[in-house]
């Protein structure tokens, strides 16, 4: 699950749009945690499937939330306000819609695997749809990765929506591929704005 860096040079982001290093390097290493905690056990029931899932919403949907009620205080001399409320805006709403999201999963653990395969298809669907939106108020290399990253997320969203009553073994295959994937190239994307707000 995407979220934008903080203050990086110009030369990587010169769009208004900005987030800390550490929330995005925070919510690749969950996402990445949460595939390999899905693959880790092939005989996974339907049930630990969804708890974890909701667990991971949770946690990556609060600290979109969280950081968006931080991006004003965190504001640089070089972001406008437009900027910051453009982020606080989009990383509030979609931190939101997957807090709402991450609460049904676990609420809804064994409700089935259409309903797990929906939901989680959702979550990727909004964080893809997030990750875009973000990535047309930056420019340079940066942006290129969070389109990257939305256009992936979003495949995978249409996939899981597109196919919801797809075996609980090709749910766990998937879902766990995917936040893989994802969560890889999230922590690469954190280290590539790092390097770019030392130079």
């Amino acid at each position: 699950m995407t979220t934008v860096p903080e203050r990086a040079s110009t030369h990587a982001v010169r769009g208004p749009v900005t987030v800390p290093f550490w929330p995005l390097l925070s919510a690749g290493v969950i996402t990445l945690l949460f595939g390999l905690g899905v693959l880790a056990w092939p005989q996974v029931t339907l049930r630990l499937v969804g708890l974890m899932a909701g667990a991971w919403l949770l946690v990556i949907g609060l600290m979109r939330v969280f950081g968006a009620f931080r991006a004003g205080r965190r504001a640089g001399r070089d972001e406008t306000a437009r900027g910051v409320s453009m982020r606080r805006i989009v990383d509030g709403a979609f931190g939101l819609m997957l807090v709402i999201v991450g609460l049904v999963c676990l609420r809804d653990a064994a409700a089935g695997v259409v309903a797990v395969s929906v939901l989680i298809g959702l979550a990727w669907l909004l964080s893809g749809f997030a990750g875009v939106l973000l990535g047309a108020f930056t420019a340079g290399d940066v942006r290129g990765w969070l389109f990257g990253i939305g256009a992936v997320s979003i495949a995978v969203g249409v996939l899981f929506l597109a196919w919801p009553s797809l075996s609980l073994q090709i749910l766990v295959l998937l879902s766990g591929i995917t936040a893989i994937v994802l969560g890889v190239a999230e922590i690469a994307l954190a280290f590539r704005v790092r390097r770019a707000v030392a130079a």
